[in-house]
């Protein structure tokens, strides 16, 4: 079973059941965090993913390590610690307010990847939420990018805006220097015109391969993915969804696609293909990961169902 390094951080999430996070009097309690998603989602391919972290020796801690043996999320390097706290977020609608000021994983250490053998390592990834928390998990990104680029494992680096800093100069810097540094870079198209302020996705996927970046996909929503290389480009349509519910998660159903393509060495066109179906099966329950496929679900959805060119229905 192929392993993927997931490196990010897992919060604790309070979901409002109804009203304004001022308002609200019940909420639901989960495990949340772009990586541990698209760690549910690899897991779900039949890939084994290690997540690399740390959370505080509390409740929210508790939550998370039984979310990862739940799911069938190596926790082995995920890293305990007894003096702050797991990261808190509060959540209702779009409303989003963090709690945990210089939370664990913040204070992660570069010792923890000297236990990681790249030579059993298929893939890294991560988001552009861990290395804009604060300057030491942006070295620990840097560092990880390091060694797997010297063992030639490849590095897959969603931007994550929405879980960055917003409006902030720094992130978009950072987010800049790791889409350089990544083997597969993975925007969205609104993401990119913040990023670089292009809007044509040929002309971002060339500003990026320019720029040290290897392979770059594109998320067009209904359009489906632009892909390009140094040897092949094009765009992968997306496919028909019976219905829309619920969007959260989507991207990341689709980083778990990608990546299950990679660790089988397929063409990137048609592991972009995987990844859109992925990303429309997601989309057709509620919930961040509740959509996730197995590999046998996967091939079914995609014999079963066709390419549109406009893309998945309205809500």
């Amino acid at each position: 079973m192929k392993k993927v390094i997931l490196l990010g951080e897992p919060l604790e999430l309070f979901r409002a059941e109804s009203g304004s996070l001022s308002e609200a009097e019940r909420f639901t309690v989960s495990a949340a965090g772009a990586e541990l998603n698209v760690a549910v989602g690899l897991a779900r391919l039949g890939l084994h993913p290690v997540y690399v972290t740390m959370v505080g020796s509390d409740a929210g801690g508790d939550r998370i390590l039984a979310f990862m043996r739940k799911h069938g999320i190596d926790s082995s390097l995920a890293a305990e610690d007894n003096y702050h706290q797991t990261s808190v977020l509060m959540k209702s609608g779009c409303e989003v307010r963090r709690l945990t000021e210089n939370p664990a994983v913040s204070f992660i250490p570069a010792s923890v990847f000297d236990k990681i053998d790249f030579s059993e390592i298929s893939a890294v990834c991560f988001s552009g939420s861990f290395p804009t928390l604060c300057d030491n998990t942006a070295q620990a990104a840097l560092h990880i990018t390091e060694l797997a680029r010297a063992a030639e494992v490849p590095v897959v680096f969603d931007p994550n805006l929405r879980g960055a800093p917003k409006n902030s100069q720094k992130a978009i810097d950072i987010i800049n220097d790791f889409a350089a540094k990544a083997d597969i870079f993975l925007p969205s198209l609104n993401e990119a015109k913040v990023l670089c302020g292009l809007d044509d996705p040929e002309e971002i996927a060339e500003h990026y391969l320019s720029k040290g970046t290897r392979k770059i996909v594109i998320k067009l929503g209904k359009r489906g993915a632009f892909y390009k290389s140094a040897v092949e480009s094009g765009i992968a349509p997306t496919f028909r969804a019976d219905e829309v519910v619920d969007e959260e998660g989507a991207g990341d159903g689709f980083t778990a696609g990608l990546i299950s393509g990679i660790c089988e060495e397929i063409p990137l066109g048609e592991a972009v293909v995987r990844a859109n179906a992925v990303g429309c099966m997601q989309i057709q329950c509620r919930g961040a990961h509740e959509g996730l496929p197995t590999m046998e679900q996967l091939r079914e959805y995609m014999l079963d169902h066709r390419f549109v060119v406009e893309g998945c229905k309205e809500f």
